[in-house]
């Protein structure tokens, strides 16, 4: 217990010493400094302290052709399950499957044109 009483002090008296200071450059005007503090937990989950050559401060270059291949790349996820299956647009198509002797099969709807379409009938 004591230890962590000694890092949160710690951890204080560096907050209090960062914090900005008002400088006068005239009787009417005052400047604040811009140097930036942190809250008291993110100085205490943090140790990192950022510098201008730290990498996730310099934006990355992209390639034109890893952009196209984002973006022609979509995503599916499954299907989403209603008890009332509808079509959502004129590429849509009712598909039977899973049909044998014993029971009709599911209702499921599948789009080439947006993946996000596809549903499945859920059960009686």
């Amino acid at each position: 217990m004591s230890n962590l009483f000694r890092s949160l002090a710690s951890s204080m008296r560096a907050l209090s010493l960062a914090a900005p200071r008002a400088t006068a450059v005239n009787t009417t005007k005052t400047v604040v400094s811009t140097h930036q503090t942190r809250c008291l937990s993110q100085a205490l989950l943090s140790r990192h302290v950022c510098t201008p050559m730290c990498s996730h401060n310099r934006p990355v270059a992209v390639s034109q052709s890893a952009k196209n291949g984002l973006q022609s790349k979509q995503q599916s996820r499954g299907m989403k399950v209603h008890s009332a299956i509808k079509k959502r647009c004129e590429h849509c198509k009712v598909v039977r499957r899973k049909a044998n002797k014993r029971q009709n099969g599911y209702l499921y709807i599948i789009c080439p044109a947006n993946p996000r379409h596809k549903q499945r009938q859920g059960y009686r």
